[in-house]
C-alpha cells in the first residue's frame, strides 16, 4: 500500500478483506452506511507525523462495533494498528468509519466496511488556546438515546453547534430531559468547582450520555476526574472549563454565556500539559 505525504488535499483508503489499500472512488451507494447512515467512526488528529492517542481511539472503534453487533475481525484490527503506526501523513485529520455493509434495513451485518480519510486540518494556535472559547447553554434539551455514540446519525450534534455559533458562541453545552448537562455539541466538557475540600475537577457522567472520548480519557488517566451531575447553576459557579476533542485538543472556555469565568488559567494549564505530553509545546 502506498502512503504519500501530503501537505493539501485528501486522501482515502479502505480495508479489501486483506488489507488496507488506496480509494480513489467513492462509498459504495448501496453501503448502509451511506444509505442509512449506519456507520461508527473515530477522529484521530494527527500532529508532527503521529497520530495521537491512536490506540485508544481504535479502542473506541473496537468497542462500538462489539455493542452494535459490527464485526470487527482480528485481522482488521491489526491492519489499523499497523496504518497508524507506521503512515506518513502530514498535520490533518485521519478518520476512521466502519460501516454496515450491504444488506437489507435490519438485517445482520456480515462484512462491515471500513474506509479511511486524512485532509488537512487547522488546529488551535497558542493565541487561540489563550483566548478561549466563548460556551453557551444550549435551551434545546437532547430527547434522544446514544448522544455520545460517534455514528452517522450527527445531525443533533450540527443543530447543537450550529445553534451555539448563531447566538455568538463557539461550542454549545446540550442538556438531557432533565435539564443536566451531558457534553459539549462537539467534544466532551470539563468543569472545575470549587468544594469545601478545594478545586476539583469534574466531567459530566457518561451515564448521562457523554461520550467515551480518548482525549477525555487521556485526561482522566493524567488527573483525577469525577463524574458528577451538573445543571446550568453548577456550570455558573464553575471557577474553570474547557472543551475536549481530537482536533481541539484542551480547549479553555474564557465565557459562559458572556460571563468571564473567574480563573481559565486552570484549563490553559491543562491544555499545555496536554501538548507537552505529545510533544507539541516546550516551556521557556
Amino acid at each position: 500500500m502506498t502512503r504519500r505525504v501530503s501537505d493539501s488535499g485528501f486522501l482515502a483508503w479502505r480495508w479489501d478483506g486483506r488489507s488496507l489499500v488506496s480509494h480513489v472512488s467513492g462509498l459504495p451507494l448501496n453501503d448502509r452506511g451511506f444509505r442509512y447512515g449506519q456507520h461508527f467512526f473515530e477522529s484521530i488528529a494527527v500532529r508532527n507525523g503521529k497520530a495521537l492517542l491512536a490506540l485508544e481511539h481504535l479502542a473506541l472503534l473496537e468497542e462500538a462495533a462489539r455493542r452494535n453487533g459490527f464485526p470487527f475481525s482480528r485481522a482488521l484490527s491489526a491492519a489499523l494498528k499497523r496504518f497508524v503506526a507506521s503512515a506518513s501523513l502530514a498535520d490533518g485529520m485521519l478518520r476512521i468509519y466502519l460501516t454496515a455493509g450491504e444488506g437489507a434495513p435490519g438485517a445482520p451485518i456480515r462484512h462491515a466496511g471500513c474506509y479511511l480519510t486524512w485532509e488537512p486540518s487547522h488546529f488551535p494556535t497558542a493565541t487561540e488556546l489563550a483566548q478561549g472559547f466563548r460556551l453557551t447553554v444550549l435551551q434545546r434539551p437532547f430527547l434522544g438515546d446514544h448522544w455520545g455514540e460517534k455514528s452517522g446519525n450527527y445531525a443533533e450534534h450540527l443543530k447543537a453547534i450550529a445553534k451555539a455559533r448563531t447566538n455568538g458562541a463557539d461550542e454549545g453545552i446540550v442538556l438531557d430531559a432533565k435539564g443536566y448537562a451531558i457534553s459539549c455539541a462537539m467534544g466532551n466538557l470539563l468543569v472545575w468547582r470549587r468544594t469545601r475540600k478545594g478545586i476539583v475537577l469534574c466531567t459530566p457522567p457518561l451515564a448521562r450520555g457523554a461520550r467515551s472520548g480518548a482525549l477525555l480519557g487521556w485526561v482522566k488517566r493524567n488527573h483525577l476526574v469525577l463524574e458528577r451531575d451538573l445543571r446550568p447553576a453548577d456550570l455558573r459557579k464553575a471557577v474553570a472549563l474547557a472543551v475536549t476533542n481530537s482536533r481541539l485538543g484542551i480547549m479553555p472556555v474564557s465565557s459562559l454565556d458572556g460571563v468571564i469565568l473567574q480563573d481559565p488559567s486552570l484549563s490553559l494549564a491543562l491544555s499545555h500539559t496536554y501538548l507537552e505530553n505529545h510533544g507539541l509545546l516546550r516551556r521557556s
